[in-house]
């Protein structure tokens, strides 16, 4: 076999699709509702062993737009649980949508993050498209099913220390499920762990020194979803906050997190 494809980081081997990580962001403007939900409902929708640390549950449904990446610039939208594994905290990740292949399957590959192909529309101030004073992402998977609608309009500029004094946006690792099944049948499948990443972005400043990161209103509306993306499971029954920043960040390999 030849260098270049004994050097392939992904499949397949003659064409990776990604290089190995680390993967770099630059300009990410990533913005996020916080909020409440049933926690009973939500719960059969977790892996074993993990398990919400409040009731009601604390979520938060993002929405991103990443300009310059190593998979080139692509959308994303998310939602995550704050939960409780062994005593540790993390923002579990159930559901992730993209509109690109490479992130798509490096984050499915790598970190077992669920993600699915869909149509994302990303408008408002910053994201390219109309003006207005909101930031809005609307989330259809097939097109025409609609996922989530995420609006948020940024009021005021907050520190990094305000942010992290925060309950409601607590900054915690991110967690995910790892599963490949087994390729023989009547065997388990070859791998089933939980991935941790923690990512510390570096936020953006204004020619004041400020970091931009902004604080303001925020409303998330989760559809009727379907047999496929259950999203609506994860339903608000009350927003807590809403920010938006605008980051670097690096993207690293995570580490398996033992269940008990």
């Amino acid at each position: 076999m030849s260098a270049g494809l004994a050097s392939g980081a992904s499949m397949p081997v003659a064409g990776p699709l990604y290089p190995a990580p680390p993967f770099e962001f630059r300009g990410a403007r990533q913005t996020w509702v916080v909020y409440e939900a049933d926690a009973a409902t939500l719960a059969p929708y977790l892996p074993a062993g993990v398990r919400p640390d409040a009731d009601p549950a604390v979520c938060a449904a993002w929405a991103c737009h990443y300009p310059s990446s190593t998979f080139g610039p692509y959308l994303e939208a998310y939602l995550v649980v704050r939960v409780e594994v062994a005593g540790e905290r993390f923002w579990y990740q159930p559901v992730i949508v993209t509109d690109a292949e490479a992130p798509m399957a490096a984050g499915r590959e790598l970190w077992g993050y669920g993600k699915k192909l869909a149509h994302l529309t990303w408008s408002g101030r910053g994201a390219g498209g109309p003006g207005g004073e909101q930031l809005v992402m609307i989330v259809e998977r097939p097109r025409g099913v609609r996922l989530m609608t995420l609006a948020m309009q940024p009021e005021r500029l907050v520190s990094g220390e305000e942010l992290v004094s925060l309950p409601a946006a607590e900054m915690l690792p991110t967690l995910s499920h790892r599963m490949l099944p087994a390729a023989e049948a009547g065997r388990p499948p070859a791998i089933d762990e939980l991935v941790a990443v923690d990512v510390r972005p570096r936020v953006h400043r204004g020619a004041d020194g400020r970091p931009e990161l902004w604080r303001g209103r925020g409303a998330v509306e989760l559809g009727s979803g379907s047999a496929a993306d259950p999203w609506q499971v994860f339903r608000p029954l009350r927003v807590l906050d809403a920010f938006t920043s605008l980051t670097d960040f690096t993207l690293p390999l995570g580490r398996v997190v033992p269940r008990a």
